[in-house]
């Protein structure tokens, strides 16, 4: 077996957990505080009696920006011989940190929310308990935009840039701490998609704002920050990075076969400077600059 189908295999196995075992198990295992909107983040996961809807969610999920990351981990971790080290930034409920570990990774899930926190390490027991699969999953709060404490291979950040405030603190550290080769990958959504614009002017009046914590830390807070293709690109070659992926996603990516998708939709994924107000989502991928480059 390949390290690629070995690492696929990983990966789909715990999706199908997820869905099967863990989340009609949740209210029994989940913390009160986190349990309501876990259970609401994840109600349009695919039926458990739809194993067409499965097969489409399952193909979606290895296609898309989790994918690219569980084949770095996979090849990293094969050049290497040893597990790469990766910070899921704003990591929520840890369903990434519990992926990525699951292909290779150990990992550090950092949040500000000691309710998703919370919620993410209880869900690591059950896996334990009722997988068998102990995943090397550390869950820390932390305020990413802080000084950090450690360096990491990859750092991994899911429809999460549009909250750090102050966001150059946060890529100021990271640029720091990157280890040589390792890399930003960032998911979101595409910034210039009208849809996406209409919905975030809905749910906020002021993007900069804090978030107060139930025992009365305050952060400072961006709520729903947009980066259309071009913005984020320029965002982060501004502070000492350089892009060495990106693609936007233009959707259908589950339903198509692997030779229309290879040969027809990726090839046009990887066209990032086209579909900005079509393509629903992002996936870049940054590394640190090199001098005089």
């Amino acid at each position: 077996m390949s390290q690629t189908t070995e690492a696929r295999r990983s990966f789909e196995r715990l999706l199908e957990w997820t869905i099967r075992v863990e989340y009609p198990a949740a209210a029994t295992f989940l913390p009160e505080a986190g349990r309501e909107a876990f259970l609401d983040y994840y109600r349009k996961l695919p039926g458990l009696l739809d194993p067409k809807a499965f097969a489409r969610y399952r193909r979606g999920m290895w296609r898309s920006e989790a994918g690219w990351v569980a084949r770095w981990i996979m090849q990293r971790h094969e050049a290497t011989g040893r597990r790469p080290r990766v910070l899921d930034a704003g990591s929520g409920f840890g369903t990434y940190a519990m992926l990525f570990a699951a292909v290779g990774a150990e990992v550090v899930g950092a949040d500000l929310r000691p309710d998703r926190l919370e919620a993410a390490e209880s869900r690591l027991v059950f896996c334990r308990q009722s997988l068998g699969l102990d995943l090397p999953v550390r869950s820390t709060r932390a305020d990413l935009t802080a000084a950090w404490d450690a360096d990491y291979d990859l750092v991994w950040v899911y429809n999460a840039l549009s909250h750090i405030e102050p966001l150059e603190r946060f890529l100021d550290e990271l640029r720091s701490h990157l280890t040589p080769g390792g890399v930003l990958v960032v998911g979101d959504i595409n910034g210039s998609h009208p849809g996406h614009l209409r919905r975030l002017a809905g749910v906020r009046e002021e993007v900069h704002q804090e978030y107060v914590a139930p025992d009365g830390q305050r952060s400072a807070y961006a709520v729903e920050r947009t980066f259309p293709p071009g913005e984020l690109r320029r965002e982060l070659q501004s502070h000492g990075l350089r892009v060495v992926h990106h693609e936007l996603y233009w959707g259908g990516s589950g339903v198509l076969a692997e030779p229309l998708y290879e040969g027809l939709l990726r090839p046009l994924q990887m066209q990032w400077w086209l579909g900005g107000r079509i393509a629903r989502r992002q996936l870049m991928v940054a590394a640190v600059a090199r001098p005089g480059a």
